[in-house]
């Protein structure tokens, strides 16, 4: 590369933009400079004043820059197809903002491309990264709870403010905009991830919240593993509790409970008569999701971390993203059993899309 360190543009400069943007600012000995680039003036002010660092306006300049290496791409989800084709023909480094992009075709299509580009390439699903769910991976693997019968997952958020604003791209289908595709998109990753393949789905959803826009805000979406485990996982962007993620899974020796809203956050149970549990150690609790030491927060500065040493050290990183393009089938099948209210069958080797 002729380079002793990557230099890095975050093309996108929205919320989590920041978060990325500090994690790099982690790794002084690995990165170099770090560039924004927005076709928002405003955003880019924003973010060369906080971070001390030049801009660009669009992706193009970018690509043309022989000085960046990685670019991390944090734009709106309609936006991630073209976008991520342009960097990989370019032969740059990409990390990508989950979900991978529109449709299922499409996430797969980017991951095949950067497998064939040879370039260093991970979706950034931060899931993997929550330490709650790493400590739930080594007790499903060690047979802790025996066999998962059940699972259960619930996500919840206050989008309220944003999904009233006029224009906002998550407020439409067609600019890859639904709660099941935003929110969804991290639980299916979870499942698939710890439990394996999907058998079949069936989606509901509703608006609870009176907004003008026409995506829903309340879902819920249930069904079997190939495993033969039963599933159900519930979203809702309109809560007035706290941004969290709860976990529960169901054994036939045992079962685990992970709420980032209690102390301790993972819990082990031995059986139906445990009524103490086994509090999981190393998990820390950190309720304020966003913000540096939140477990949201903390868990998106450890997969960029991870993204950048894997590439230093010519390993992969820890997160397989075709598991993340996976989950955009989980997306689609949903979608379609929620228009058709019937269930959805994802044994065949495509999911139609929406």
């Amino acid at each position: 590369m002729g380079h002793s360190k990557f230099g890095i543009a975050i093309v996108g400069l929205g919320l989590i933009s920041k978060t990325h943007a500090a994690a790099y600012k982690q790794l002084p000995e690995l990165v170099g400079e770090v560039v924004g680039c927005d076709i928002d003036p405003n955003a880019r002010e924003r973010f060369a004043s906080e971070f001390q660092c030049r801009t660009l306006t669009d992706l193009q300049q970018v690509i043309d820059d022989p000085s960046i290496d990685i670019v991390d791409l944090i734009l709106p989800h309609h936006l991630h197809y073209e976008a991520a084709m342009a960097v990989l023909d370019a032969g740059k480094h990409l990390i990508i903002e989950k979900p991978v992009a529109g449709t299922y075709r499409e996430a797969l299509a980017i991951c095949d491309r950067a497998r064939d580009a040879g370039v260093h390439f991970m979706v950034a699903e931060n899931t993997r990264y929550i330490g709650a769910y790493v400590a739930v991976e080594k007790l499903l693997r060690s047979g802790a709870i025996g066999e998962v019968v059940h699972a259960r997952t619930f996500l919840r958020s206050n989008e309220k403010e944003h999904l009233s604003q006029q224009g906002y791209w998550r407020t439409k289908f067609a600019l890859g905009g639904g709660l099941v595709m935003d929110t969804g998109a991290h639980s299916f990753y979870l499942l698939k991830w710890l439990l394996g393949d999907f058998d079949n789905v069936v989606g509901s959803s509703t608006k609870v919240f009176p907004l003008d826009n026409e995506i829903e805000d309340t879902a819920e979406v249930q069904g079997r593993l190939k495993s033969g485990a039963h599933f159900s996982c519930g979203f809702t962007s309109v809560s007035e509790i706290p941004h969290s993620e709860r976990l529960e899974l169901y054994g036939t020796r045992g079962g685990i409970l992970v709420d980032q809203m209690a102390e301790p956050v993972v819990k082990l149970f031995g059986g139906h008569q445990d009524f103490k549990g086994v509090p999981i150690d190393g998990v820390t609790f950190g309720p304020d999701a966003w913000h540096p030491g939140g477990w949201h927060y903390e868990s998106v500065i450890t997969e960029v971390t991870d993204y950048v040493q894997s590439l230093a050290e010519g390993r992969a990183p820890l997160i397989d993203s075709y598991d993340c393009a996976y989950a955009m089938r989980v997306v689609e099948a949903a979608y379609a059993s929620i228009g058709s209210s019937k269930p959805v069958s994802l044994r065949e080797s495509t999911v139609a899309g929406r």
